[in-house]
């Protein structure tokens, strides 16, 4: 099922620093994230799609329907080498709160972001695989 991205998600822009190299970094365009849910002791959800253009040198956003996290902002952004890893929290007591991994590579990133949705005490796994697909067309959500 191809989903489009329409919100921007701030819950996960992560910049690179400075310092980082031009290979450690994935070329900005329009990468096609096939994504789904994992739940503990539940068979993973069915795949979808969603096609984001990244103009920045990372964009992980939660892509999960209904989802508060994609809304929160992203802290604790640290790079190392093509690891990037960063923590999602959103506002409140008994809020929503997510750990993610991110693995680049040339042409795109596969990724994790474990989330635990506070008050609910119920934890879940997005697993996210990007590839690029081109240079962003007009019309494309920008990251």
């Amino acid at each position: 099922m191809q989903l489009r991205w329409t919100a921007l998600s701030t819950a996960a822009l992560c910049a690179c620093a400075a310092s980082a190299s031009a290979q450690e970094n994935i070329p900005s365009g329009a990468y096609e994230v096939t994504y789904s849910l994992e739940l503990p002791h539940v068979a993973p959800t069915q795949s979808n799609t969603a096609k984001v253009c990244v103009t920045e040198n990372h964009a992980f956003p939660v892509l999960s329907a209904n989802n508060p996290l994609a809304r929160c902002p992203a802290s604790d952004i640290r790079r190392q080498g093509r690891e990037v890893s960063f923590r999602i929290v959103c506002a409140g007591p008994n809020a929503a709160k997510a750990d993610a991994l991110f693995d680049l590579r040339d042409d795109g990133f596969d990724g994790r972001i474990a989330m635990n949705m506070g008050g609910k005490n119920m934890t879940m796994t997005e697993v996210q695989h990007g590839r690029r697909v081109g240079d962003c067309a007009a019309g494309d959500t920008t990251r």
